[in-house]
């Protein structure tokens, strides 16, 4: 019995999550090159920006819980040496649920250039 009531409170805890959504990129160079320690900066209207910077992949990746963001968002690129980039999230948008202006997952490229 005392383990049954463990196991109650961690599915109720499952139930009750809220939904995950992310935003995920690939930042390159001239010639495709991973550009490391960019910074990617979504903006989303009327809410905080959510920072992240990119690994030695290139790759970076933002996240959160909740119904995910609006598509009117933006992610805004930068790094040292190069003209930022700006990208729409409704371009990278790959799971957008039906009649809603939210996105769930959306992957995105950039490909800055040298200044």
């Amino acid at each position: 019995m005392r383990r049954f009531f463990p196991m109650l409170a961690c599915a109720a805890a499952v139930a009750a999550c809220d939904p995950a959504w992310s935003v995920q990129g690939h930042v390159a160079g001239p010639g495709g090159l991973a550009v490391r320690g960019a910074t990617a900066v979504l903006r989303c209207p009327g809410q905080a920006d959510r920072t992240a910077r990119t690994d030695l992949d290139g790759v970076f990746e933002i996240g959160g819980t909740g119904a995910g963001p609006s598509l009117q968002c933006t992610v805004k690129v930068t790094a040292p040496g190069f003209a930022p980039a700006s990208l729409r999230l409704d371009d990278g948008c790959d799971d957008e649920p039906e009649g809603s202006d939210r996105c769930v997952v959306a992957v995105l490229a950039a490909r800055l250039e040298l200044r």
